[in-house]
């Protein structure tokens, strides 16, 4: 991961009916206000991480709802102030499938957002398969779905600290903080148990002399090597060495830039003088699962996720080709002091924090984007999330 030195959106809303029959026979329904009162539309939102996807053909937004089994969940209803009073009130959750039914009263209205979030406390996550949804208003009028929670398969992450040598100096790194794995579980489509991490209990590994030296490409490289060897070894899905302070690119250099390192084969070196290791540790297992760099002459992988409008650097599956961001509803941060590189996450797109049960008031931009920034700048945008639970989904 390297370190760092609005449009106007349009909304996206589904067809009004009002005759009760219609609503009880169909699948899936929004309720409008009468033509002309210039109200929205209702809206349901269910919401593990990030409630609203971008349409990237004109930049709407629409609900997401690809979940994860095993995952904490939030339900929400977009609706106008106005709306839900002409609707009666607060409304009824109803979730249902072959195993139960399950009831929801409770709820409240977050007037910053335009939500109604209803209180799921007693259940917060779901096993797999797919529910049936009924929100009924109390003066009748109904809104419907289906939804489906999908197991995700698991990844084994094996977590290394290093004895690293710094150009004649030797630098420990000290005992893991297993805390720092907690924002990976935030931002990816995952179930509790479904990221493994094995962090690794014997002798921290020595790489004690200078051709080991992590302030030089060769000795980064041989660094490399022996994760990679430990990572056939013991089989995991990636491996991920921790070293106590930045690298130099090189002996010479005035500043230790270099905030970790991969040569591929889903194994990496980070570092803990990082600004935010738990964020590099995310960005690095992004590049495990074909993800790419969201910053300027980063290695990127726009099928996956496409780099900011206008930004440039290289296609990871043709070093030799250029890679450029020509879509202008991604929108990449300012890279800047106040902003990372990456693709902007809009509060309007309410981003979820699945252990706070909480949204997220404020823009942010996506973790492969540069490094540099506190934690609660970085979060996980609408096409990393789709590309990732598209690799992770496991098929029936």
């Amino acid at each position: 991961m390297q370190q760092r030195s609005r449009p106007v959106r349009k909304r996206n809303f589904l067809k009004y009916a009002m005759a009760a029959a219609v609503m009880a026979a169909s699948i899936t329904m929004a309720v409008y206000a009468a033509p002309g009162a210039g109200q929205e539309s209702i809206e349901f939102i269910v919401n593990q991480g990030l409630g609203m996807g971008m349409d990237r053909t004109d930049g709407s937004y629409y609900p997401m709802n690809l979940l994860a089994a095993e995952r904490n969940t939030g339900f929400f209803v977009r609706i106008e102030p106005q709306m839900l009073q002409e609707e009666g009130g607060a409304p009824l959750l109803l979730i249902s499938n072959d195993a139960g039914i399950w009831y929801f009263e409770d709820s409240e209205y977050l007037k910053e957002y335009g939500l109604l979030s209803f209180d799921t406390s007693a259940k917060k996550v779901w096993d797999a398969g797919q529910y049936d949804v009924q929100i009924d208003f109390p003066y009748g009028n109904r809104l419907e779905e289906e939804i489906i929670f999908r197991e995700m398969k698991d990844i084994e992450i094996w977590i290394v600290p290093i004895d690293g040598f710094y150009s004649g100096a030797v630098k420990k790194a000290g005992e893991f903080d297993s805390s720092l794995c907690a924002y990976t579980s935030k931002v990816y489509p995952v179930g509790v148990n479904d990221l493994k991490w094995n962090i690794d209990s014997g002798e921290k590994i020595a790489f004690e002399e200078s051709k080991y030296d992590l302030n030089t490409s060769i000795g980064r490289l041989r660094v490399w090597k022996y994760l990679k060897e430990l990572r056939e070894e013991n089989g995991s899905d990636m491996v991920i060495g921790i070293v106590a302070e930045n690298m130099k690119k090189e002996p010479s250099a005035k500043e230790a830039a270099v905030t970790g390192f991969t040569f591929g084969d889903d194994v990496s070196v980070i570092s803990l003088e990082d600004g935010c290791p738990s964020v590099t540790i995310a960005h690095e297992i992004g590049h495990c699962l074909f993800l790419g760099d969201e910053y300027e002459n980063g290695t990127s992988s726009v099928s996956m996720n496409m780099v900011p409008y206008q930004m440039k650097g290289k296609n990871r599956f043709s070093l030799l080709e250029t890679a450029e961001g020509t879509n202008p509803y991604i929108i990449g941060g300012t890279a800047d002091a106040a902003q990372g590189s990456g693709t902007i996450v809009y509060a309007e797109q309410y981003p979820y924090d699945i252990f706070s049960g909480e949204l997220i008031a404020h823009d942010m931009t996506s973790f492969m984007g540069l490094s540099g920034y506190p934690e609660q700048e970085y979060w996980v945008t609408a096409q990393i999330w789709e590309a990732v639970y598209q690799e992770l989904a496991e098929t029936d």
